[in-house]
C-alpha cells in the first residue's frame, strides 16, 4: 500500500469526527445513523449471496437473512401503517426503477414532478421513468405556496388518465395537499407512489402526514435523511398484491445480490425510531423555523413553509443570478459550512441554496443548536458570494 492510499484511509476514517466537530452540515440530504446501528453491520451475511424470497433462497445458511428480512419488513409497515414493505433494494433510485418496472408497462403514461420544482432523476422527465419507456409529463405545481398544485393535478388525472402518478421531491418545504390527488387517481385507476426519501423521518415522527393513510398506493424512500440510517432503500404499500408483483420483478429480474450485511444497521435503525423519531422530528422543524427567522433578521430571503403551516427540515436561500451554484457550493465549503444548491421553485430558470437542519439538528454538539450563530456564519459567507 502506498503512503497516498494509506493517507486516504485515514481521511476516511476520520471523516465522521471531521463532520461532526468541525464542519456546519446543512446538507439536505445528509445524516448519520447511531454508532449503535453502525455496529451492527455484518460482513459475514453478505459473504454470499441470499437470491430469492425470504425462507426460499438459492444459497445455504440464508435463515438469518430471512428472518432479518421478516423483522425489518414487520418494523417498516408498524411505523408507516403499511400493508407490506420491502427493505432488499440499495437505494431509493432502484426502488422507483423496480415499482416502475413492476406496476407499470412501456408506453404508460407517468405524472411525476418537473426538475424545476425538484424532481429528482429518479421521478423526472429525461430521468428513470425514462429507462422504463414511461410516457411523463410534469406535475402542476404552485409557484406561490411552494407546493404541489393538487387541484389542478387532479383534473390533470381526470382528463388524461395516467398509470401513475408519483409525489414527493427533493425540494419540499412543507406537506402537499395530497387528498384531491388520490381521489382524482382512484377515480382514473392510477397507482399512486410517495417518494419520502427527504421527509420519512418527519413521516414516522408524526410532523408530516403518511400518504399511505392518505391513501397513496406506495411509498418510497431513501433511509439517510431525516430518517437517520445508513443508505438504503424501503419500499412500502397498502395493497399487498403491489407488494407481490414487485417483489416478483427483485426476485426474478433485478437483483442477484445485495448487502445484507446492512439489515442489521437497518434494523437497529427502525427500532430506534420507535422511540426517538417523535422528537427527534419536532426538533427538526423548530430548528428549521428559528433558523429561518434567524437567516430573515440577517438580511436574507427566505423560502419556507408559512407560519401556520408545519415545516420540513428544508428551506431555500435564492442565490444571485450571477452567482454559479458551484461556485456558492464551493465559496461555502471554504468556510466549513457543507450545503447545497437547487432550482429555486419560485422563479423560473432560478437556483438557490437549500439548506437542511436535520443534521446539525441530531449531532449537534450543545443541547440544541445555536440558530442565531448559525445564521449569522451563514449570511457573513452569503456575504463573499458576490464579490
Amino acid at each position: 500500500m502506498t503512503e497516498y492510499e494509506q493517507t486516504l484511509l485515514a481521511r476516511a476514517a476520520a471523516r465522521q469526527d471531521r463532520l461532526i466537530r468541525d464542519c456546519l452540515v446543512l446538507y439536505a440530504g445528509a445524516n448519520l445513523p447511531s454508532p449503535a446501528a453502525q455496529g451492527a453491520y455484518s460482513a459475514a451475511l453478505s459473504a454470499y449471496p441470499a437470491m430469492g424470497p425470504s425462507f426460499a433462497k438459492e444459497q445455504p445458511d440464508t435463515d438469518l437473512v430471512s428472518e432479518l428480512e421478516e423483522a425489518v419488513r414487520r418494523q417498516i409497515c408498524d411505523l408507516l401503517g403499511a400493508g407490506w414493505a420491502e427493505p432488499r433494494l440499495p437505494s431509493c433510485t432502484y426502488a422507483n426503477l423496480a415499482v416502475f418496472h413492476a406496476l407499470t408497462r412501456p408506453g404508460d403514461l407517468f405524472f411525476g414532478p418537473a426538475a424545476q420544482h425538484g424532481g429528482h432523476l429518479s421521478q423526472r422527465r429525461g430521468g428513470t421513468p425514462d429507462v422504463v419507456g414511461l410516457r411523463v409529463t410534469d406535475l402542476p405545481y404552485d409557484r406561490e405556496r411552494l407546493c404541489l398544485d393538487g387541484h389542478a393535478a387532479a383534473r390533470m388525472i381526470e382528463r388524461d388518465r395516467p398509470a401513475m402518478v408519483l409525489l414527493g421531491r427533493s425540494i419540499m418545504l412543507k406537506p402537499d395537499d395530497l387528498a384531491p390527488v388520490v381521489a382524482a387517481a382512484r377515480q382514473a385507476g392510477a397507482i399512486t407512489v410517495f417518494d419520502a426519501s427527504h421527509v420519512l423521518g418527519l413521516i414516522m415522527g408524526g410532523t408530516y402526514p403518511n400518504p399511505l393513510a392518505a391513501g397513496v398506493d406506495v411509498l418510497t424512500s431513501s433511509t439517510y435523511k431525516t430518517f437517520p440510517g445508513r443508505p438504503h432503500s424501503i419500499v412500502a404499500g397498502r395493497d399487498p398484491a403491489h407488494g407481490a408483483l414487485l417483489a416478483g420483478v427483485i426476485d426474478r429480474q433485478l437483483l442477484a445480490n445485495n448487502d445484507t450485511g446492512r439489515l442489521p444497521s437497518l434494523l437497529v435503525s427502525l427500532c430506534e425510531a420507535k422511540e426517538e423519531i417523535g422528537d427527534y422530528a419536532r426538533a427538526i422543524s423548530r430548528g428549521t423555523r428559528r433558523l429561518a427567522t434567524a437567516l430573515r433578521a440577517e438580511g436574507l430571503t427566505v423560502r419556507v413553509a408559512e407560519p401556520d403551516e408545519t415545516p420540513t427540515h428544508q428551506l431555500l436561500v435564492p442565490l444571485p443570478p450571477s452567482v454559479p451554484q458551484a461556485g456558492a457550493i464551493r465559496i461555502f465549503a471554504e468556510d466549513g459550512i457543507l450545503l447545497g444548491t437547487c432550482a429555486d421553485p419560485a422563479v423560473p430558470g432560478g437556483h438557490a441554496l437549500r439548506i437542511g437542519t436535520q443534521f446539525i439538528t441530531r449531532h449537534k454538539t450543545g443541547d440544541t443548536p445555536d440558530w442565531d450563530e448559525i445564521a449569522r456564519r451563514l449570511a457573513q459567507t452569503f456575504g463573499k458570494l458576490s464579490r
